[in-house]
C-alpha cells in the first residue's frame, strides 16, 4: 500500500510542480454594481491590485443592480467573486454556500427627504411614497428589513433611478440609499442636483433591535455632519444610523490558490482602499480588512495566517487541504509521516467545524437566554485553553478558534450592555412619572428635590452611580419628601389652631 501511495503521489505532484513554473495568468470574474457606484469603483481597484502580483487577471465588467443580484450570480456560478452587503449574504454564509475573503467597506443607511418636509423621523414615513431601490439591490433588501422591523408600511417604489428628481418633483416623499460614505459618484451627483435635502436619523431603539437580532450584519454608526455638503451642511448634524460591512465573497469550491492570490493582492495594497474604507488610511496594517469575519474561505485564511501565497514550496507544506500537504510530505519524508500529519490536520479541521457549529447554536440561544449563552461560550474558551496546554490542539488552530469565540463573547457583552441601558431607561421613566405625580406646590417650594433627582439621573447615565446605589438615593429622597410634607401639614394645622384662638 505504501508503494502504491508513493507511486500515486509522484504522478499527482508532477503537474503541481510543472504548473508552479508556468507564467499563464488565472482569469477570474467579479460582479460589482452599476456604473459610477461605490461597488464599481471598488471592483476597478481590485483589478488594479491583482495586476501587481502578475499571476491573476480580473474581469470586472459584470455590472449589476447591486448586492442581491451579485449574490445570485455567484450562487449560479456565473462569476467567481462578488461584492455583497453582509446582511444580504448572511443566510447564504450560515448555510455554507458562500465564504468571505475581506471586508472592503462599511455601508451606511441613508434616509433622504426634502428639508421642508413634515417627515422628521422614521415613523413619519408611515403611508408615504418611498423609493426603496431596485429589487436586485442591497438597498432594497435593507429597506425591506428596516420597515418590517419597525412595523412601518409605505408605498414602495422599486427603483434606483432619478431618486432626487422624483423627490424634488414631489412624486415621492423620500428615498432609501445604502452605501459607503461619499464614495458613490452617482449618489453624490444626485445630491448636487437638489436644492434643500434632509437626512432622517434612526431611532436608538431600532438600532438596538437590529444590532442584537442580526449582530453579524449590523452595527451602530454615525454619518458625520457635512459629509456630503459643506454649505449648507448635509447632514446638518451628526446622524445616528446603522452600517453593514461590504465584503468580497466567493463560493467554497473556488480554487483555494486563486482565492489566496486575490486576497494577498488586496492586502498588499490595502491603503488603496481607504477611499472606500477611510479608517484604513490611519492603520499600519490591513487588519481591518479581516476584522469580525467568521465564514472565511480557506484560501483567505491561509493568507491571514502565513502571508504571501506565492512562496510555493513553503506554501505547499502549509496548505490547508490535507491531500496537497500529504503529497509533498510523501516525497520529502515517509508515507507514515504523511499519514500522521494528514490525520492530525483532519482532526484540527474537525475541531474548527465543531467550534463554528457550537457558536452558531449559542447565537440562537443568545436572545432567549443571554446568561446561559455567555456562560457556555466562556466554558468553551476554557475547554480549548486546556486542550492547547495538553497539546491536543495546534497553536494556529487555537488562535482561529479563540478569534471566533472572542467575537461571539464580545457580542454577548454588547447585548448585556444594551439590556442594562434599556433597564436603566425604564427605571428612569418610572421615576419621572412619579415626579410628575408629586404636588406641584411642594415641587415649586422645594425645587432642591427636583434638582437632586436630576443630578442622580445624570450620575447614573455617566456611570458615576450604579443602579442599586441610585435606587437607594431615590428611596432616601422619597422618605425625606414624605417627612417634609408631614411636617408642613403639621405646621399648617398649628397655624390654623392659633388663628382660631
Amino acid at each position: 500500500m505504501i508503494k502504491q501511495l508513493l507511486t500515486g503521489s509522484l504522478i499527482l505532484i508532477l503537474p503541481i510542480l510543472v504548473g508552479s513554473c508556468g507564467t499563464q495568468k488565472t482569469l477570474v470574474s467579479i460582479s460589482s454594481g452599476s456604473e459610477g457606484s461605490g461597488y464599481q469603483r471598488i471592483s476597478s481597484q481590485i483589478k488594479l491590485s491583482a495586476n501587481t502580483i502578475d499571476q491573476i487577471d480580473v474581469t470586472d465588467n459584470y455590472k449589476s443592480q447591486g448586492s442581491q443580484q451579485n449574490l445570485q450570480r455567484l450562487l449560479n456560478k456565473e462569476v467567481d467573486f462578488a461584492i455583497v452587503q453582509s446582511d444580504v449574504a448572511s443566510e447564504a454564509m450560515k448555510e455554507g454556500k458562500v465564504n468571505t475573503l475581506l471586508v472592503l467597506t462599511q455601508e451606511y443607511l441613508h434616509i433622504v427627504t426634502q428639508a421642508n418636509s413634515d417627515i422628521k423621523t422614521l415613523a413619519d414615513l408611515q403611508g408615504k411614497k418611498v423609493i426603496i431601490g431596485a429589487e436586485g439591490s442591497g438597498i432594497y433588501f435593507t429597506a425591506k428589513r428596516i420597515f418590517a422591523a419597525s412595523n412601518i408600511i409605505v408605498t414602495e417604489v422599486k427603483s434606483n433611478e432619478d431618486r432626487v428628481k422624483k423627490l424634488n418633483d414631489n412624486q415621492v416623499d423620500a428615498f432609501i440609499y445604502v452605501g459607503p460614505l461619499a464614495t458613490s459618484e452617482k449618489f453624490k451627483q444626485d445630491l448636487k442636483q437638489a436644492n434643500q435635502l434632509c437626512f432622517i436619523p434612526i431611532d436608538s431603539s431600532l438600532i438596538n433591535y437590529l444590532t442584537i437580532q442580526f449582530p453579524e450584519s449590523y452595527q451602530e454608526a454615525i454619518i458625520p455632519q457635512g459629509t456630503y455638503k459643506p454649505l449648507p451642511e448635509l447632514p446638518n448634524q451628526d446622524l445616528p444610523t446603522i452600517s453593514t460591512p461590504g465584503a468580497l465573497i466567493t463560493r467554497p469550491d473556488v480554487n483555494q490558490r486563486t482565492v489566496a492570490l486575490l486576497t494577498w493582492a488586496i492586502i498588499s495594497n490595502f491603503r488603496q482602499y481607504s477611499p472606500f474604507y477611510p479608517e484604513l488610511a490611519s492603520e499600519q496594517d490591513a487588519k481591518l480588512l479581516s476584522e469580525g469575519l467568521i465564514y472565511i474561505h480557506p484560501g483567505a485564511q491561509q493568507v491571514f495566517n502565513y502571508g504571501d501565497p506565492r512562496v510555493a514550496w513553503q506554501r505547499y507544506l502549509r496548505e490547508n487541504k490535507p491531500l496537497q500537504a500529504g503529497l509533498i510530505m510523501l516525497v520529502t519524508t515517509s508515507s507514515i509521516g504523511f499519514l500522521l500529519r494528514w490525520l492530525r490536520k483532519r482532526k484540527q479541521n474537525n475541531l474548527l467545524k465543531a467550534n463554528l457549529q457550537t457558536i452558531h447554536e449559542l447565537r440562537q440561544l443568545l436572545e432567549s437566554n443571554p446568561q446561559k449563552a455567555t456562560e457556555e461560550i466562556e466554558n468553551l474558551r476554557q475547554k480549548y485553553r486546556l486542550m492547547l496546554i495538553d497539546g491536543q490542539v495546534a497553536t494556529e488552530v487555537y488562535e482561529q478558534i479563540e478569534k471566533m469565540t472572542q467575537i461571539f463573547s464580545d457580542q454577548c457583552q454588547r447585548w448585556h450592555k444594551k439590556q442594562r441601558e434599556l433597564s436603566h431607561n425604564h427605571i428612569l421613566q418610572l421615576i419621572d412619572e412619579w415626579s410628575e405625580q408629586l404636588p406641584k406646590s411642594l415641587m415649586l417650594q422645594h425645587g432642591q428635590l427636583r434638582y437632586s433627582h436630576e443630578q442622580y439621573k445624570e450620575m447614573l447615565k455617566t456611570g458615576q452611580l450604579d443602579l442599586q446605589t441610585y435606587l437607594q438615593m431615590i428611596q432616601i429622597t422619597l422618605v425625606w419628601t414624605n417627612l417634609f410634607s408631614l411636617n408642613e401639614s403639621k405646621e399648617s394645622k398649628n397655624q390654623l389652631r392659633n388663628q382660631s384662638k
